[in-house]
């Protein structure tokens, strides 16, 4: 029902559903449990990009079991059209509290994997104990910058642009509760 209320807010643009909300459910427990295997005795900081993690993170820590704080960034490379990236911002690394702490880095969608990896990158200067990523989806066939791939991920997709549990297309469709396909019309 969310989605046909977005959708018709969109003019004409069509959501055609790719992964449902209990699936995401699903995966969100099995990642947590073996996030919390792996994080039981360790400093866990929970570093979330913003905005595309919000539900991710949001679900993910309600079926965690450990401490945690959460720390935030907010990292920005779509340009004005909504799909093709443009320089990559990063805001919020100042504020990070990551020094000797286990710090896993949430975000929403590893295409490229040029967000995360220069990330992770800039995150090493603060000396962090170890760090990890997860990502919600993986886009699979398509060129990425390097060889590293996210140590948890949830879904493993195709070079769709998605939208919904967090994703956005010009900052709509964020808050639909399962991924879809957008075609725009």
């Amino acid at each position: 029902m969310a989605a046909h209320l977005q959708a018709d807010s969109m003019s004409k643009d069509k959501l055609v559903p790719l992964i449902e909300k209990e699936a995401i459910a699903l995966k969100i427990r099995a990642v947590a449990q073996q996030i919390n295997d792996d994080y039981a005795s360790l400093d866990l900081v929970i570093v979330m990009v913003l905005k595309g993690a919000i539900c991710l993170v949001a679900d993910l820590i309600r079926e965690l079991v450990l401490p945690f704080d959460i720390e935030t960034v907010q990292c920005s490379s779509y340009g004005f059209n909504g799909r093709e990236r443009g320089e990559l911002t990063v805001a919020g690394l100042d504020q990070l509290n990551i020094h000797n702490r286990d710090v896993l880095v949430v975000d929403d969608i590893f295409d490229s994997g040029q967000t995360i990896v220069t990330l992770l990158e800039m995150l090493k200067s603060k000396k962090p104990h170890s760090l990890k990523s997860c990502v919600l989806l993986n886009k699979e066939n398509v060129p990425k910058v390097s060889s590293y791939l996210p140590e948890y991920t949830l879904f493993n997709i195709d070079n769709s642009f998605v939208v919904g549990y967090g994703l956005d297309f010009k900052e709509k469709y964020r808050g639909l509760p399962a991924i879809y396909t957008l075609v725009e019309s």
